[in-house]
Parts: structure tokens; C-alpha cells; sequence
């Protein structure tokens, strides 16, 4: 019976090291809260044609996290996109800044352009991002979604959008 739990332990931890490897170097964080404080929401049914590979603004919220507390941000924007180009693609990410010291942080998982949201050659579609912030220390934030095109992409229009953040509680 020894013998058995040997090897079982041994296969164990094959399958331990194969699922590290997987991982490719990854870090993989999580962060949790207690429940949602607050939801706040932006919704726009006109278009929002993107040309510039800088990111620009499509939508945005402000929320408040009370004066003593920190908060974490949740937020998700949805949009029916049309990338267009001879290559590369559209990325969006999402911004928390504060509006009394004028920092701005990118939600998490940060990525930058290298998130693709569209890329070029389709038809309409929806597509989604999510990202979610450490927590934050008191004070008002504007939460915004934003669009750029890379690396070959020439526009992208945007429809239907929505923007929805969440305060959490520790």
C-alpha cells in the first residue's frame, strides 16, 4: 500500500509541474470584496467612430468612494463593433482617475493597445472587456472606457455602448 501512495503522489505532482508550465509565466492575481456598494451606468445608442491610435474617451461614469474607506472598482463595457483595416486591430481598455490629484490608473489586468477587442475583416459584432482595480482610497473617480486603433486598423466605430462600474466593499 506504501508503494501505491508513492506513485500517486508522484503522478500528482507531474500534474502539478505540467499545469505550472501551461501558465507560461503568467501571474495570475485575484483580489475580492464583500459585496457591491454602488452601481453606476452610462449607456449611449448613437455611434462612436474611433480613428486615432491614441485612446480616446467613448464613455465614462464618476463614482465616489466615502472619505476613511477604500473601494475596489469593478467595470464592464459592451459595444457592437466594426473594426476596420488592412490589419493589426482595435483595443479598449478601462481608466480610473482621481479627480482631486489627477492620477489615472488602467484596470486590471493592464494590457494597454495590447488588448484586442475587434480586429479588422468582419461584420458587426459584440464584444465585451472587463477590469477591475486594487482598492482605491477615498476620493471621486471618473471611470472611462476607451478605444484605439493599432497596427494597421484604420477606424473603428462603436454602438449600443455600455459602461457599467461597481463599488466593493473589502
Amino acid at each position: 500500500m506504501a508503494r501505491f501512495k508513492k506513485i500517486l503522489l508522484a503522478g500528482a505532482g507531474a500534474t502539478a509541474m505540467l499545469a505550472v508550465g501551461t501558465a507560461a509565466g503568467a501571474a495570475i492575481t485575484g483580489a475580492s470584496g464583500t459585496f457591491t456598494e454602488r452601481q453606476t451606468f452610462a449607456r449611449n445608442d448613437a455611434p462612436i467612430n474611433v480613428t486615432s491610435a491614441g485612446f480616446v474617451d467613448v464613455a465614462s461614469v464618476v463614482v465616489g468612494i466615502p472619505s476613511g474607506t477604500r473601494r475596489m472598482l469593478d467595470a464592464r463595457f459592451t459595444a457592437e463593433t466594426l473594426c476596420s483595416g488592412s490589419g493589426g486591430w482595435c483595443s479598449a481598455r478601462i481608466v480610473a482617475t482621481n479627480a482631486s490629484t489627477g492620477s489615472t490608473v488602467e484596470l486590471a489586468p493592464v494590457s494597454g493597445t495590447d488588448y484586442a477587442f475587434d480586429s479588422p475583416g468582419d461584420n458587426w459584432e459584440g464584444h465585451a472587456l472587463e477590469r477591475s482595480s486594487h482598492y482605491l482610497p477615498a476620493g471621486t473617480y471618473r471611470v472611462r472606457a476607451q478605444a484605439a486603433i493599432v497596427a494597421g486598423a484604420t477606424s473603428l466605430r462603436l454602438d449600443d455602448t455600455h459602461l457599467a462600474v461597481e463599488v466593493i466593499r473589502p
